[in-house]
């Protein structure tokens, strides 16, 4: 046992360890030890079982090889977490978000973090990016760990460490998301598994980011409107997607479909309905439907809501023109303009009444 491959031991979601003789055997063989809680949650502790197997062994030597197995199945699996316990020489921003986000098992609040994420740089984000945590507008995670076996994991380390009975309910591999009782789950188990909860959905981290920077990326002045490809995203219905909106903090403020249920029935129809309707026909006729406008709403206010308000606020400052450069001419703005003037000339020295003073004189003498 002490020569065995890694391959040869297996954890159980139950906490059970178990060993296989046999190399090539695909099932988990004999149960040799069970985990306990430890002073680190990412560290638990080997006990060891009595039994046949373990008989055989010296126990100070199996455990401690156990226990050696156990620290490197963790560090394989959960390998982006086990590397925060290495910050290097990274500012302490830095090294403060990495602790927290290992202590939470890969997700943090971003409003928790607020105080140290205001005081990092552009080196800062880089070192966090190459610990692979990403800086969600609401959540900051490690993308990396939602793979089913970290999610399985996590959820049993958690459930350990937390003085839960195990194993403990995780959601099947791969789904998205899936419906909940508020009321009868722990939301911490839910979100240290990668799974926050809104309103009645437990949700993959990955896809309500996706969510979340969508929402934010395409609000304007405060509003955004709730698309088909959110629900798809979280894999679940119109009204389901609006309950998750409105419990990340955001109102709904306009409702076409709720608007259309309140038109008093029997009215006539307008001819811009009576087009619509028609056009509904054709896209019937032609295997096609037109996917119905979703509710707008007003975005939460918080960080994000303050940046995309001051840029949609932020005045326009018309500028003056530059000055044209002024030449000699205009030096002295304040003087009076010239006036030009010439002495009128005498009539006697003008050719036209020398003509008819020639012309009277001829007149005469005939």
């Amino acid at each position: 046992m002490l020569n065995a491959l890694d391959t040869q031991y297996t954890l159980g979601e139950d906490g059970q360890i178990f060993y296989q003789e046999q190399a090539s055997n695909p099932m988990p063989g004999e149960s040799i030890a069970m985990l306990a809680k430890g002073a680190d949650i990412l560290k638990p502790k080997v006990i060891l079982l009595e039994n046949a197997v373990t008989a055989a062994q010296d126990k100070t030597k199996l455990r401690d090889y156990v226990q050696a197995w156990l620290g490197r199945h963790i560090g394989v699996v959960l390998e982006p977490l086990v590397a925060l316990e290495e910050t290097g020489d990274f500012k302490a921003a830095v090294k403060g978000i990495a602790f927290q986000v290992h202590e939470a098992l890969g997700i943090v609040p971003r409003e928790q973090l607020a105080s140290l994420i205001t005081e990092l740089d552009a080196d800062d984000r880089r070192d966090l990016r190459s610990k692979k945590i990403r800086l969600g507008p609401i959540l900051v995670f490690i993308p990396a760990l939602n793979k089913p076996a970290a999610v399985r994991l996590r959820g049993l380390l958690w459930g350990l460490f937390n003085d839960k009975g195990l194993p403990m309910d995780c959601p099947k591999d791969g789904i998205v998301s899936f419906e909940i009782d508020p009321k009868a789950i722990d939301r911490l188990f839910y979100q240290a598994i990668a799974y926050p909860v809104y309103a009645k959905r437990a949700i993959r981290i990955d896809m309500l980011d996706r969510v979340i920077s969508a929402v934010y990326d395409g609000a304007k002045e405060g509003k955004f409107k709730a698309e088909h490809k959110m629900a798809e995203w979280l894999g679940c219905s119109i009204e389901g997607l609006y309950e998750v909106l409105e419990a990340m903090g955001h109102k709904k403020v306009y409702d076409p479909a709720a608007e259309a249920e309140k038109a008093v029935e029997g009215a006539p129809k307008t001819e811009e309905a009576k087009t619509e309707d028609k056009q509904e026909e054709t896209l019937k006729e032609n295997g096609e439907q037109e996917k119905p406008e979703l509710a707008t709403f007003r975005l939460k206010k918080g960080k994000a809501f303050e940046k995309a308000q001051s840029a949609a606020k932020k005045p326009f400052v018309k500028k003056d023109k530059p000055e044209k450069s002024k030449g000699k001419r205009n030096k002295d703005t304040n003087r009076t303009p010239k006036v030009m003037s010439a002495p009128a000339k005498k009539i006697e020295d003008s050719p036209f009444a020398i003509l008819e003073q020639l012309k009277k004189q001829s007149n005469e003498k005939s």
